[in-house]
């Protein structure tokens, strides 16, 4: 039995997608076998206070062979140098752990960003004579320029350093978006070292779908995380546009960055056709993304994001929802090759409002969006699928019996 090592900052029973990659894959190699241990932080992401809620410790089967760390910095922050000094405090730690461990690894897994784990990474690689797996959900450093708070030279120089290091030094590297290859290839790193593992659904999530919404309201929803990438203010904007449309309200479950800023431009705005909910757990989430009608993502209009998959999309299709886009490049190609959605190449206000209004007259095609989205998942963002880019890793096999996962009709 082989023995796996995962290092990463958010795991079970955090939220957000990175939580929700991690704890699949752990679940999955744990059902073929393996011996997987997990050494993250305590949950706190957005903040500790969340999980003091039960709702979110609803698999106590997750806890098997967990190694936590506790960290003294503020896990979220407004401050980008205060999020720094946590990303460090959490890389020395685990580096800390990995020292007094005695357990022999055959894989290290380490997940990115935040990059300086990697470096807890690259430790246990050389003390356990490990083979080093580099997971790459973003690509950080380069998303800080592209939201555009952090420009010191120096750390971002350390960072890109960092960034190229990890790359040259891990055995393999997986990627969630395949937006990532171009990126990570123009480095310098062979194609054949990157493997595209997108985030996926599990079995009961796929076959929990395609429940239908009340039908007194038209129900937008947007959930996640709410962030510099995001630009939801702009959601808020289409929502006063529509506010004479009485039939069609809004619905945000969230948290992040700007949370607060954008529950009190609600209020300013004195907008009566949104409904501001707190964080909720997976499970729950999904329920209210299948009691909705129609779905909305967005990601601001820089380079780095065109390359980007969010992880809400592939849970709009889960829940066979139609899809309205705020987004453009790969997020945009997939909506619009599983024809899953609405999406335009004028990102405007104005458009936005008019697509969802297109939706919501239109029941038959929401329907057909709907399960077009649905199709997509099921057959390209099963993680009883995609997980074999891991295994075969693992097991070491060669470039032919690779199953190496593709969403081949995009590159056609």
């Amino acid at each position: 039995m082989k023995k796996v090592l995962i290092i990463t900052q958010n795991f079970y029973p955090e939220i957000g997608s990175a939580a929700n990659r991690i704890t699949n894959i752990y679940n999955e190699l744990k059902d073929k076998g393996y011996d997987v241990t997990i050494l993250t932080t305590e949950p706190s992401y957005p903040n500790r206070n969340l999980y003091k809620d039960t709702d979110f410790w609803n698999d106590q089967g997750q806890m098997n062979d967990v190694v936590r760390i506790h960290t003294n910095t503020r896990r979220y922050t407004s401050s980008i140098f205060n999020r720094l000094l946590l990303y460090l405090e959490v890389a020395l730690k685990f580096i800390l752990k990995i020292k007094k461990m005695n357990t022999k690894y055959d894989f290290v897994f380490v997940s990115t960003p935040p990059i300086f784990v990697g470096l807890a990474g690259l430790f246990a690689k050389h003390k356990f004579s490990s083979k080093l797996i580099l997971d790459v959900r973003d690509l950080w450093p380069e998303s800080l320029l592209g939201v555009g708070v952090f420009t010191n030279k120096f750390v971002l120089k350390l960072a890109f350093a960092l960034e190229m290091f990890l790359y040259k030094k891990a055995d393999h590297i997986i990627v969630n978006s395949e937006g990532f290859i171009s990126y990570i290839a123009a480095k310098g790193i062979h194609k054949k070292r990157i493997q595209f593992m997108p985030n996926s659904l599990t079995e009961a999530e796929l076959n929990s779908s395609l429940l239908q919404g009340a039908n007194d309201k038209i129900e937008v929803i947007y959930t996640g995380n709410i962030g510099l990438a995001q630009d939801i203010s702009k959601l808020i904007e289409v929502a006063e546009l529509l506010k004479s449309y009485t039939f069609i309200r809004f619905k945000v479950i969230g948290y992040g960055y700007k949370r607060s800023e954008l529950k009190q431009l609600i209020e300013e705005k004195g907008l009566q056709n949104i409904v501001f909910l707190k964080a909720l757990n997976r499970k729950n989430a999904l329920k209210e993304v299948a009691s909705s009608h129609i779905a909305y993502v967005s990601l601001v209009e820089e380079t780095v994001f065109k390359k980007v998959l969010p992880g809400k999309i592939i849970d709009y299709m889960s829940m066979g929802k139609p899809i309205v886009g705020d987004v453009s490049g790969y997020a945009k190609e997939v909506i619009e090759k599983a024809q899953c959605g609405l999406t335009s190449n004028d990102r405007s206000v104005e458009i936005l409002a008019q697509q969802i209004v297109k939706l919501a007259n239109d029941a038959v095609l929401r329907e057909e969006y709907g399960r077009n989205g649905h199709r997509f998942a099921f057959e390209n963002l099963r993680w009883k699928k995609n997980i074999n880019v891991l295994i075969n890793m693992l097991e070491e096999r060669n470039e032919s019996e690779s199953m190496h996962v593709r969403m081949e009709p995009l590159h056609k």
